[in-house]
């Protein structure tokens, strides 16, 4: 279908049956043809040459020492819509708090596991002032996408629990927001890399990089450590308890075979290596 932004005037083509529509040249969101009154973003605090440093200057476990001489070659930011929820946990009106949960389910970025992205600190849209990034429409419904924050109702229910309060959970939609994330590429020796950077603080979200010689040789050399102390501590858990040393030993190894099978394959084995940011709270 063909939409035409009220604030632009540019028509575009967008797939049919969505909620909510964004104009690629302005951002300007709408939904239901009309012009969506409660849309924010977070303004990007990181340019592309400071997203550029922090992932080349990131070195992660295996990467070769010059890799803060390679080429940037891409940089695209872009904005992810999020839903904003005010939830709230009667009877304890403390606990009511803002949320935001992702509202694609196609991200053009890697991101971390349970990512949370934040509900402070945002400011109004303007179309007038955001035409720097490639702005991404909602696809998901806001009741599904309210369940990725499952973690934010448990913890209000452990709160709860030491006051021995029986809490429920209602949430109403507040509008959008657009969470800015830096997709970059850079050249390694002729070989091109992806990476994605969070432009709100320069956090290392994803990272595709070469594993140098040494590296390779220091992975293998890990996972022979880990085998051999896993079986060291076999060994000594059975004399514990009067079994034979040699049992305790063969067992440790047989344990830590996936722990040392995921760092050849993942280090040693592998061509390239690929670095994704722990959960964040």
């Amino acid at each position: 279908m063909i939409v035409q932004c009220p604030f632009c005037g540019a028509k575009y083509e967008a797939p049919p049956g969505r909620r909510f529509y964004v104009c690629p040249y302005c951002g300007t969101a709408l939904s239901e043809g009309k012009t969506y009154e409660n849309v924010y973003i977070f303004k990007p605090a990181v340019d592309k040459t400071a997203a550029f440093k922090a992932v080349l200057n990131f070195r992660p476990t295996a990467a070769p020492e010059d890799l803060p001489a390679a080429s940037p070659v891409e940089a695209e930011l872009h904005f992810l819509p999020l839903y904003l929820y005010y939830v709230s946990f009667p009877p304890l009106d403390q606990l009511a708090t803002y949320a935001t949960a992702l509202a694609t389910s196609s991200p053009p970025v890697p991101l971390p596991p349970s990512f949370r992205f934040p509900a402070r600190w945002r400011t109004p849209f303007k179309p007038t002032l955001e035409r720097v990034g490639v702005f991404h429409s909602p696809d998901l419904d806001p009741e599904a996408a309210f369940t990725s924050l499952q973690e934010v109702v448990e913890e209000a229910r452990a709160y709860a629990q030491v006051f021995k309060v029986k809490i429920g959970v209602e949430w109403r939609l507040e509008g959008l927001v657009y969470y800015p994330i830096w997709r970059l590429a850079y050249d390694y020796r002729g070989r091109r890399y992806s990476a994605a950077v969070d432009a709100t603080d320069g956090t290392v979200l994803y990272m595709e990089y070469p594993i140098s010689a040494r590296g390779r040789a220091e992975a293998l050399g890990m996972a022979a450590a880990v085998a051999a102390g896993a079986a060291a501590l076999g060994a000594m858990a059975a004399a514990y308890v009067g079994l034979p040393p040699a049992l305790g030993a063969a067992g440790g190894g047989v344990a830590s075979l996936g722990a040392a099978t995921r760092l050849v394959l993942n280090l040693a084995a592998a061509r390239v290596g690929k670095y994704k940011a722990e959960k964040r709270l």
